[in-house]
């Protein structure tokens, strides 16, 4: 009896290790299958993932610069210093993104989307709101942008 109660437990420890040291992989598995299951353009998933990705790295301002390219936001100096102040402290309180779930996509006509995301920290998930505007002129743009730790709104 005890010998089998110490090789439950053995099995229990070694398999806890393998999913912890797989944790990464399954958070971005996972982001993948629930982000294909929304029909975003190419280039809106493009920006999405290559913003996500370089956060990930803790690449922040590069991660903005890319999203913001050519958006108004980008030009108020303030309002873009301020999000790179958030995105830290996001870090800092909450851990490192590991990944990130579209939950929700709102389209009007073909020009303008809103994109509702959840980003995967390591110890609580935050809420980011992404607006894609395809202008004449200028390209895909970002036309606003916020997040906060107010993520159970989804669930409501």
């Amino acid at each position: 009896m005890e010998k089998t109660l110490t090789l439950f437990v053995v099995i229990v420890l070694a398999t806890n290790n393998l999913l912890a040291q797989n944790l990464e992989g399954v958070l971005q598995n996972n982001s993948q299958e629930n982000n294909a299951s929304f029909n975003l353009p190419t280039d809106i998933k493009f920006k999405l993932d290559n913003f996500f990705e370089l956060i990930i790295k803790k690449e922040y301002k590069n991660a903005l610069e890319n999203l913001l390219q050519n958006s108004p936001i980008s030009k108020k100096d303030e309002d873009y210093k301020n999000i790179l102040k958030q995105i830290s402290k996001s870090i800092e309180l909450y851990g490192e993104i590991k990944g990130y779930e579209i939950v929700n996509l709102k389209i009007a006509g073909t020009c303008y989307y809103k994109i509702f995301i959840i980003g995967l920290h390591q110890k609580y998930p935050t809420r980011w709101e992404i607006n894609f505007y395809r202008s004449p002129e200028l390209g895909l743009i970002v036309t606003n942008f916020k997040f906060d730790d107010i993520s159970e709104i989804y669930l409501d």
